[in-house]
């Protein structure tokens, strides 16, 4: 088989297997897509993720120690585009101070409670008219923000203290304390199956406190945290068909023509 032959065959096979690839994927998602449940209920959800700190030792991502967050909760669906979430997280902050000669590293252990509004930018339903219901969409992008409070336990040490050394700098004040928090962010929702997803989202909170670090300097500054996490949501399936079916307003007895 000449060279020229050889190439066009092997192009021809690359560019059918590209096809079916996608013929596939796309066979796939509209399957996923497939629903029989409303848009509309209880979702329980958990994540992983690390975070990192703005604070007075640290104002930026190269002196930060990048600690782990984890979270669980549950969101209540109102409508396709709306829902309410309320989330419990910990998380462990710790940073470096810029300049070696200031000698101050600190961790602080986090737990955050929030409840916050969430909103779809796109209908989370896919179909039209009498299919509307009976499809939604693969991805849903989202923006979420709402309120809480933060329960901190800081500890502020030598930079260079030894491996095995427990010395710390003293507490600025009394530990553990608690503060407000405003949390705001987003994040894409990718539907699998009615039961499940996976949201990656990343996520700003603001607080009301500048001793997250055990450290304040400058007046009228606070501490805010990033996270971002990878959530899995699981939405509990209803006890039977006929509840599902009267909140998607089909009547479960009607008899088949």
């Amino acid at each position: 088989m000449s060279r020229s032959r050889y190439f066009l065959l092997s192009l021809f096979s690359i560019a059918l297997t590209v096809c079916t690839t996608a013929q596939a994927q796309d066979s796939a998602i509209r399957r996923m897509g497939v629903s029989k449940m409303p848009e509309r209920g209880l979702v329980i959800q958990a994540g992983i993720g690390f975070t990192a700190v703005k604070s007075d030792i640290c104002g930026s991502f190269g002196c930060n120690d990048i600690g782990p967050a984890f979270s669980i909760g549950a969101l209540f669906k109102y409508n396709p585009f709306w829902s309410f979430s309320g989330e419990v997280e910990y998380l462990k902050l710790g940073a470096s101070e810029k300049t070696y000669q200031d000698n101050i590293t600190f961790e602080s252990r986090v737990i955050e409670v929030s409840g916050m509004l969430v909103y779809n930018l796109m209908d989370s339903y896919a179909g039209s008219n009498n299919y509307r219901s009976t499809r939604k969409r693969f991805a849903v992008p989202f923006v979420k923000g709402g309120v809480g409070f933060v329960y901190y336990t800081p500890s502020s040490y030598p930079t260079n203290r030894a491996p095995n050394s427990d010395i710390t700098y003293d507490r600025l004040r009394s530990y553990p304390a608690i503060a407000g928090v405003i949390p705001f962010g987003g994040g894409i929702r990718f539907r699998f199956s009615d039961q499940f997803s996976v949201a990656p989202e990343v996520m700003y909170q603001l607080t009301t406190t500048d001793y997250l670090d055990n450290v304040t300097r400058v007046e009228n500054t606070k501490d805010h945290y990033g996270v971002v996490s990878v959530k899995l949501m699981y939405t509990p399936m209803p006890k039977n068909e006929v509840f599902t079916s009267k909140r998607q307003g089909v009547n479960p007895f009607k008899k088949k023509k």
